[in-house]
C-alpha cells in the first residue's frame, strides 16, 4: 500500500512539475524594453475636423451587383482629393469599381516588396427608428466630449482618413519609401467587398504583385475589455474566421391550420435549426492559447497553465471557461439563427418555409467542412441546404514572427506611452476586406490603432458611435511609424 502510495505521489508531483514547465516555457514577457516615443507632429484640431467633415456624408454601400449611390460616394471621394491635396497629387491614384481607390506610393527598392495599407469608406445604415437615441445626430459629424461623434468614427473612416493623413505628413517631410506602398480604400466592405477590395486585388494580382504584408481593420488598442487586465492591450489579429450563411428550405402542400400534417414544412426547418444549434462546433485552443501566451504575467498563473496544456485540460476547457460569448467565438466556429419564415398568416399552413443559419468559421475547418457538418445533422432529405449570400474561406494565419508584426508592434511601442502596454495576437471573429489579398501577401494583419473601452466598442454597427479624439490621433502616429520603419 506504501508503494502505491509513494508512486502516487511521484506520479502526481511529475505531472505538476510537467503543468508548471510547459506553463512557463509556453508564455511570452509582457513585458518590452521601452520604445523611444514617436515625435510626429500632428495638427490635432485640423486632422479631427476633417475626419468630423468625412462623417457627414452617409456612404451606405448598396450589395453587388447594385452600384453604389452616386450622390453620396461620388462626393465623398471628392472631399478626400481635397482634404489631401499632396497624396491626390504626387502619388498614383486609380479607380477601381464604381469609387473603391487604388493608391501607389512608388518606392527606390524595386526588389522590395510592397505593403498595403487599407480601410473602407462605406458604412452600415442607422436602424430606422433608434435616430432619437443618438446623443448626437448620426451624420452630422459632432466633435464634443473628447469625442468625435458618427456613423463610421470607428468602422471604418477613422482608418481611411488616419492613412491618408500619416501619408499627407511624411509626403511634406519628403519622405521617399525604400519599397511600394499602397493604399486601398474600397466602397463595399460592409456587403462584402465584391466591387471593391475583390476587385483591387484582382487588379494587383494581374500586374503581378506580392504584398510582403496587407493592414486592414480588425484589432485595436483596448481599455477594460481584456478579462483580468487593468493595462492597455494592443490585439493583432493574425488572422480572421470565414463567412458562411446557409439556407434550409422546405415545401409542402399548405392548407388550413385545422387540419395539419404531423409536421408542418415550418416543423421541419425549425426541427433542423434546433439540431444544428444543439450540436455545437468542438472548441479549438490554438487560437486562444496562443492569444494568452501573448498577455503573460498580465493574467493568472492558473489560466496559462489550463491553455498551455490542453492535451490534459481540453476535454474540460468548456467547464472551465466563464461565460464570456467573444471569448467563445475565439475557440470554435459559431452557430447563429438569424432568419426564419414561413405562413403569411397564422392559420395557413405554410407552402414554404425558410431560415438562414450564419456561421462564422474557425481557421482549420473549411466551408465545405461545415455544410457537409450541417447536412448530417439536419439528416432529412425534404429540408434544402444551400449558401446564402456572400461566402469567404477563413484566412491563413499569419505568424508573429513574420516581419509585418515585429513592424507593427514595434510602431505601436512607438507611439503608445503607456508603461503597461501589452500587445497580443487576437483572431479576429468578423469579416474584412483583407480575406480578399489572401493569395497575393504573405500576411495580412488587422488593427486599427485607436483605442476602445467597452463603451466605445457598443458603437460598432450600433448607437452613438465614435472615437476619442486622443485614440484618433494615436491611431495616425501608429500609421505614420508604420511606413517609416517598413519603407525606410
Amino acid at each position: 500500500m506504501k508503494k502505491i502510495f509513494l508512486l502516487f505521489s511521484l506520479g502526481m508531483v511529475l505531472l505538476a512539475s510537467v503543468l508548471v514547465g510547459r506553463t512557463l516555457l509556453t508564455t511570452e514577457s509582457s513585458v518590452e524594453p521601452p520604445e523611444r516615443l514617436s515625435t510626429v507632429t500632428v495638427d490635432g484640431e485640423a486632422a479631427t475636423g476633417r475626419l468630423a467633415r468625412a462623417l457627414t456624408y452617409r456612404t451606405v454601400s448598396r450589395p453587388y451587383p447594385e452600384p453604389q449611390n452616386p450622390a453620396t460616394f461620388g462626393p465623398f471621394v471628392e472631399y478626400l482629393k481635397s482634404a489631401y491635396p499632396t497624396v491626390f497629387s504626387r502619388l498614383e491614384v486609380e479607380t477601381v469599381g464604381g469609387y473603391s481607390l487604388l493608391i501607389r506610393w512608388p518606392g527606390s527598392q524595386p526588389g522590395l516588396k510592397p505593403i498595403l495599407l487599407m480601410s473602407h469608406m462605406d458604412v452600415v445604415p442607422v436602424i430606422p427608428g433608434t435616430e432619437k437615441r443618438w446623443r448626437h445626430p448620426p451624420y452630422d459629424g459632432v466633435v464634443s466630449d473628447g469625442y468625435i461623434w458618427g456613423r463610421g468614427a470607428l468602422d471604418d473612416k477613422s482608418g481611411v482618413l488616419g492613412i491618408l493623413e500619416a501619408v499627407e505628413v511624411l509626403l511634406h517631410e519628403d519622405f521617399f519609401p525604400s519599397r511600394d506602398i499602397y493604399l486601398a480604400f474600397g466602397e463595399d466592405e460592409e456587403v462584402g467587398g465584391q466591387q471593391g477590395a475583390l476587385q483591387i486585388a484582382s487588379l494587383l494580382e494581374s500586374r503581378g504583385v506580392r504584398l510582403e504584408f496587407v493592414l486592414d481593420e480588425g484589432g485595436a488598442i483596448t481599455r477594460g475589455i481584456v478579462p483580468g487586465v487593468s493595462g492597455p492591450v494592443a490585439l493583432i489579429g493574425p488572422a480572421e474566421k470565414g463567412y458562411l450563411s446557409l439556407e434550409l428550405s422546405a415545401e409542402d402542400a399548405g392548407g388550413h391550420s385545422s387540419q395539419p400534417p404531423p409536421v408542418t414544412a415550418a416543423g421541419r426547418v425549425a426541427r433542423a435549426v434546433d439540431r444544428i444549434q444543439s450540436n455545437p462546433f468542438p472548441l479549438t485552443m490554438e487560437h486562444t492559447a496562443t492569444f494568452i501566451a501573448h498577455l503573460g504575467e498580465e493574467v493568472s498563473f492558473v489560466q496559462r497553465m489550463v491553455f498551455a496544456n490542453a492535451w490534459l485540460f481540453g476535454p474540460f476547457i468548456e467547464q472551465l471557461l466563464p461565460d464570456n460569448p467573444a471569448l467563445i467565438a475565439g475557440m470554435r466556429t459559431t452557430v447563429a439563427p438569424t432568419m426564419l419564415a414561413g405562413s403569411v398568416k397564422d392559420n395557413v399552413l405554410p407552402m414554404e418555409a425558410r431560415a438562414v443559419v450564419n456561421f462564422r468559421i474557425i481557421p482549420g475547418e473549411s466551408v465545405a467542412s461545415v455544410t457537409a457538418r450541417v447536412e448530417a445533422l439536419v439528416d432529412d432529405e425534404r429540408i434544402g441546404v444551400e449558401p446564402y449570400g456572400f461566402v469567404s474561406e477563413p484566412s491563413p494565419v499569419a505568424s508573429t514572427d513574420s516581419f509585418g508584426y515585429r513592424m507593427l508592434e514595434r510602431s505601436i511601442r512607438q507611439v503608445v506611452g503607456d508603461p503597461a502596454l501589452v500587445i497580443a495576437p487576437r483572431l479576429v471573429i468578423g469579416a474584412t476586406d483583407a480575406r480578399h489579398f489572401a493569395r497575393i501577401a504573405d500576411a495580412s494583419f488587422r488593427f486599427l490603432g485607436v483605442t476602445l473601452g467597452p463603451e466605445e466598442l457598443k458603437g460598432f454597427h450600433g448607437t452613438n458611435e465614435r472615437v476619442s479624439v486622443e485614440g484618433y490621433l494615436e491611431a495616425i502616429k501608429i500609421y505614420y511609424r508604420l511606413i517609416r520603419n517598413a519603407a525606410s
